[in-house]
């Protein structure tokens, strides 16, 4: 299914870095966040499993990492 979870008529191509909700648009980003009081920030210590894991996550972890050493 590639449509918007929140509107249901537009193909989404945003995914909420918290909730992995998907939009298709900025009005229902922020209708996403209103309604469930999503913060959109990703979770820094949340489980990913290993075949979901790609550069982006690794990028953040790495940056994680790098703000917890200071």
């Amino acid at each position: 299914n590639a449509l918007c979870q929140i509107c249901k008529r537009n193909e989404w191509i945003y995914t909420c870095p918290r909730c992995h909700t998907r939009t298709c648009c900025l009005d229902c980003v922020r209708k996403h966040k209103k309604e469930t009081s999503c913060s959109g920030i990703r979770d820094k210590v949340a489980y990913i499993p290993l075949q979901k894991y790609n550069e982006s996550n690794m990028m953040s972890d790495y940056t994680y990492l790098e703000d917890v050493s200071r």
